[in-house]
């Protein structure tokens, strides 16, 4: 099993967007929304773009889109604690979420319980990417069990019996 990062639109200090080709030969593509960028890149990849590319080659992907919640680049999430809302989301990741939604592909959200932001911030994202998605006519999906019961599964956990990929009941997510 073998990825290739073949694209990365990088703005330090937010990235919007991080491309993968598989081996897998198919034109299917799989868009990952997590909470918000590692410190992976055009030459470097890391372990959840390892894991997830993974799972995409074996489920027959042969493309995965890298999006965020939140486009700030950051290895650590206590890196984003104190952050406004508006340096957080980032001024085009409403932008690059919008065309790579409407370029098609099956949407899985994925993130896990670990969201470094207040909680009217993070209901407030997740009701923006809701309407987006919903804008786009598109259900998404998940991987594994909810963390927590409530939080879409981090792409590093889809480990052996976490790896089932199910549609997305908002409710279970936005209270």
């Amino acid at each position: 099993m073998v990825y290739k990062i073949t694209d990365c639109f990088l703005e330090h200090p937010y990235r919007y967007s991080l491309t993968v080709r598989t081996d897998c030969n198919s034109e299917r593509s799989l868009i990952v929304i997590q909470c918000n960028p590692s410190v992976a890149c055009e030459n470097k990849s890391d372990p959840t773009v390892g894991k997830v590319s993974i799972w995409a080659e074996e489920s027959g992907f042969s493309e995965v889109v890298f999006l965020n919640l939140f486009s700030y680049i950051s290895a650590q999430t206590t890196d984003l604690v104190g952050k406004s809302y508006e340096d957080l989301v980032g001024p085009k990741n409403d932008e690059i979420l919008a065309r790579h939604i409407k370029n098609g592909g099956l949407v899985v959200l994925a993130w896990g319980g670990d969201v470094p932001v207040p909680d009217s911030s993070y209901l407030r994202r997740l009701t923006e990417i809701k309407q987006l998605l919903d804008h786009a006519e598109i259900t998404p999906n998940h991987v594994g069990t909810l963390s927590y019961g409530k939080y879409p599964r981090h792409g590093r956990m889809w480990n052996k019996g976490n790896r089932k990929l199910s549609v997305l009941d908002w409710g279970a997510i936005i209270a």
